[in-house]
Order: C-alpha cells, then sequence, then structure tokens
C-alpha cells in the first residue's frame, strides 16, 4: 500500500509542476509531458485534452508518439500503430515507439513486420533487456519461414554475448524439449546460475529431463537430491507442492523402467 501511496504522491507532484509551468507559459512539449503522467496514472481523458491542446501549439505530428502511447494503453492497436508509423517518419530511430509498434505488431499476428521492427531496435541499442530477445525468439519460433531453429539461434548468438541469461536459456530449454533433444535441454539448464542450480526445485527439473532422455539412474540421483534437500527446509506450500511432483516422477521413473526392462525381455 505504502509504494501505491508514493507513486501517488509523485504523480500528483508531477502534474502540479506541470501545471505551474504551463499556466505560465503553455508549450507544447510541456502539455506533453503532462499528457504522459495523465495516461501513466490511467486518465486517459485529461491526456487526450492535453494531447489535443497539444496539436495547436506546433507541429501536430510531434504528438504522434503520446498520442500513439494512449490508444495502445487502450487497446486500440489499429490507431496506434498509425500514429507509431507517424512518429517514426520524423524519427525512425525512437526506440520508445519501435517498442510499442513491434509489440502490437507481434500481437496483431504480423509476425514479419513485428520481427523487423525488433531487428532495428537491436541495431541501435546492443544493451536491450533480455526480454526483446525473448519477444524475437518467441517470434522466429512461430514463423514457417524460421521456426525452432532460428530462434535458438537468435537466443545462443545473445548468450554469447551476455551470457547464459535465465529466461533466454528457460525458453530455449522449451524449444528443445519440444524438438525431442533431451540432451540439449540438460546441457542448457547445467548453465544456469549455482545458486539456482543448488535448489531442489532445479533438481527436479534435472531429472524430469533426464527421465525424458531415459537415463533412469540419472533421473533417480537427481529425485533423492531433491528429497534431501528439502528434509532440511522449512515446509511450505511450494516445498510441499515439490515433493509431490517428485512423487510423481518416481512413479513415472518405475513405470518407464519396468517398460523398458519388458521391451528388452521380449
Amino acid at each position: 500500500m505504502a509504494a501505491f501511496c508514493q507513486a501517488d504522491a509523485s504523480a500528483a507532484h508531477k502534474l502540479e509542476v506541470l501545471t505551474a509551468q504551463i499556466e505560465r507559459q503553455p508549450e507544447q512539449q510541456l502539455l506533453l509531458r503532462r499528457a504522459r503522467v495523465y495516461i501513466d496514472n490511467n486518465q486517459p481523458t485529461m491526456a487526450r485534452r492535453d494531447i489535443s491542446t497539444a496539436e495547436t501549439l506546433g507541429d501536430p505530428s510531434a504528438v504522434c508518439y503520446v498520442y500513439g502511447l494512449l490508444l495502445y494503453r487502450q487497446g486500440d492497436y489499429s490507431a496506434a500503430r498509425s500514429q507509431f508509423n507517424c512518429y517514426l517518419k520524423l524519427h525512425p530511430e525512437h526506440r520508445s515507439s519501435l517498442d510499442y509498434r513491434a509489440r502490437l505488431l507481434r500481437d496483431a499476428g504480423e509476425y514479419d513486420a513485428a520481427l523487423q521492427d525488433y531487428r532495428r531496435l537491436m541495431s541501435i541499442d546492443n544493451q536491450l533487456a533480455p526480454g526483446y530477445y525473448l519477444s524475437m525468439a518467441r517470434i522466429l519460433a512461430a514463423m514457417p519461414a524460421y521456426g525452432p531453429e532460428a530462434a535458438l539461434l537468435a537466443i545462443d548468438e545473445r548468450i554469447v554475448e551476455i551470457g547464459p541469461v535465465s529466461s533466454l536459456q528457460r525458453y530455449a530449454i522449451s524449444l528443445e524439449v519440444e524438438q525431442g533433444d533431451y540432451s540439449a535441454a540438460i546441457e542448457r539448464l547445467s548453465t544456469l546460475d549455482p545458486k539456482l542450480r543448488a535448489t531442489p526445485g532445479w533438481q527436479a527439473e534435472m531429472a524430469e529431463l533426464q527421465l525424458l532422455a531415459g537415463r533412469f539412474d540419472d533421473a533417480l540421483m537427481y529425485i533423492t537430491l531433491a528429497h534431501e534437500q528439502l528434509q532440511v527446509l522449512k515446509k511450505t506450500t511450494a516445498h510441499q507442492q515439490l515433493t509431490a511432483e517428485l512423487e510423481e516422477l518416481t512413479l513415472n521413473l518405475e513405470q518407464q523402467r519396468r517398460s523398458d526392462q519388458e521391451t528388452h525381455q521380449n
């Protein structure tokens, strides 16, 4: 609750300062800055009023980004796209416009266009958060012209640059599993942060992958390690759920081992 109160107080202070400045000397950029605060504070009517006024105080195209942001937040993606297109004609490397347009194109299923925007973003800034690369990889995986192989290649190229980021590796693991390459998935899981690898949850994940790969002894070893770690930890709902998952894994392991033995006997 305190965080929300602080956020509201901060927004109120910004609005107070901007309103005083606008009353002294109305300027397009001041109105657009106040519109941004209104948008962030979920006051679309007030934001739209400032945007309309700002259009009369300078180049109307200068308001396109803020207007696009308002429309995006309201879920009007088609109209928002037009506004971002307008702004990007003037500022082709404007990161936020490219970012939001890429998102709405992705959500609209226009993957080719979204992919172009993500690539442009990455050419502008090589320090983008992993989430951008994850979004691009998901798009590549969903496109018949590229598919999971291209998505994995894009992830690995980024990992080479910045290291084994957990979010990227986890998505890569899911792709490897979908393709049945369990050995690759196991190798990727092994590269995650050492602190994570010391948890019973990681042991359970590794046990599941080992089981999928048909490595029964290894799967049992990780299940046993996870149980041992859980014994010394405080019993929480999450740990109880993990215990149940380990029991199910053990049951699956026993069933698959028996099935494997019967297949070899026949």
